[in-house]
């Protein structure tokens, strides 16, 4: 990294605060510099890992850094507000990061890839599984997690697999690509195993009554026998609940919006109607227990998976420095292309090789059963929608 580059950095980071545990500073050191903005607080919050992600840092750090010299991690809060991300991003790259982790949905990725490009900054994000980002940023944007298109896709097999032939889909608008367009593969994959969908119905995150889409649903002439929903948190609970307390007990399939505690307290009677694909399972013996672990005795607040998620975007950004063996933008951003079969902390292998920056990875089946998340499935798709 350049001087200018690095005094720029200097002068910011004694400016910059954050509610996490404090990290060792290594403005006048080389080394990696990682911009995260993050969603910490808004609707989003639950679905990005700003301490997950300071937390591997503070780990490489007390380990060593990376090829012998420290992480310097800069956070900043979008607010859940994509264009507030847009603007933390440029403050980032001003600052002198290396590279930069985005929020979770597409609409703000995409236009922090565009203005990090020009300087070959590759853009990860911890938690969008939207195909929609590094389709439309191919020169260096990337997702952590998997697509949505493979996620529901796997929901689809193991809907059909379990007897279900008549889908309805719930659709939302407001939540980038996530909730509009993931039914929609949904319905792809459903079709071609030999499935139906029955009908569509609209709603708007942040709904604190979901009586008339239940209602809508169970008028249906051609009745559904299940549905499916990319329903962020506490939404993806209090329609479970609804549609358990009008008795309209039909099976309800997701996606990683229902992976957050909170989904169970919220949900009650109807959280038994719930399956959804997630990104990890933390049982014992996994490298995910052992993460959350030692996160948690070192102070930091392990909320869900995308915790860890935060934690595996840092190991792509190592994997891909190390086998760089530098810290310059381009050449991270290149060899990120390259990695195939990394060891990460949510999936057992990550491979971004011929991925088109949405990596090929592991998915689990959750369901609640006595008051917790248990693991019931670790799907494959057979087929994905093209993003």
């Amino acid at each position: 990294m350049d001087c200018t580059r690095r005094s720029k950095l200097a002068a910011l980071l004694a400016g910059v605060a954050l509610a996490l545990p404090a990290l060792p500073a290594a403005a006048d050191e080389e080394g990696l510099v990682i911009g995260h903005a993050a969603a910490v607080t808004g609707l989003l919050a639950p679905y990005d890992g700003p301490d997950g992600v300071a937390c591997r840092v503070a780990q490489i750090n007390d380990a060593g850094g990376i090829l012998g010299k420290p992480v310097t991690l800069m956070t900043r809060d979008t607010k859940s507000d994509p264009v507030t991300a847009a603007n933390i991003a440029q403050e980032l790259v001003d600052a002198g990061a290396d590279v930069l982790f985005g929020p979770p949905t597409d609409d703000g990725l995409i236009p922090m890839a565009g203005l990090a490009l020009a300087q070959g900054i590759p853009v990860l994000s911890v938690g969008s599984t939207q195909p929609a980002f590094p389709q439309a940023s191919p020169d260096n944007g990337y997702l952590v997690p998997y697509g949505d298109n493979a996620s529901a896709a796997a929901a689809a097999e193991l809907a059909y697999a379990a007897g279900y032939r008549k889908a309805a889909l719930m659709i939302a608008h407001d939540v980038g690509a996530y909730s509009l367009v993931t039914p929609e593969y949904f319905a792809q994959a459903f079709e071609k195993l030999g499935g139906q969908v029955v009908g569509r119905v609209s709603y708007h995150h942040g709904l604190a009554d979901y009586t008339p889409q239940v209602t809508e649903i169970s008028n249906m002439a051609d009745k559904p026998d299940v549905i499916f929903g990319a329903i962020l948190v506490p939404d993806a609970g209090v329609f479970l609940r609804t549609l358990a307390s009008s008795d309209v007990n039909i099976p309800v399939y997701g996606t990683d919006g229902f992976d957050d505690p909170s989904l169970i307290p919220v949900s009650g009677a109807g959280g038994k109607l719930a399956t959804f694909i997630t990104h990890g399972f933390p049982a014992e013996g996994s490298a995910l227990k052992a993460f959350y672990d030692d996160c948690a005795a070192r102070g930091f607040n392990v909320q869900n998976v995308f915790f860890g998620l935060g934690g595996e975007a840092v190991d792509v950004v190592k994997t891909a420095v190390e086998a760089a063996g530098s810290f310059e933008p381009a050449a991270i951003n290149a060899a990120i292309r390259e990695i195939e079969g990394m060891k990460g902390i949510v999936s057992d292998s990550v491979t971004y090789k011929g991925q088109a920056g949405t990596p090929l990875k592991q998915m689990v089946a959750l369901q609640i059963k006595d008051g917790a998340f248990v693991e019931v499935a670790r799907p494959t798709p057979a087929w994905v929608p093209a993003p």
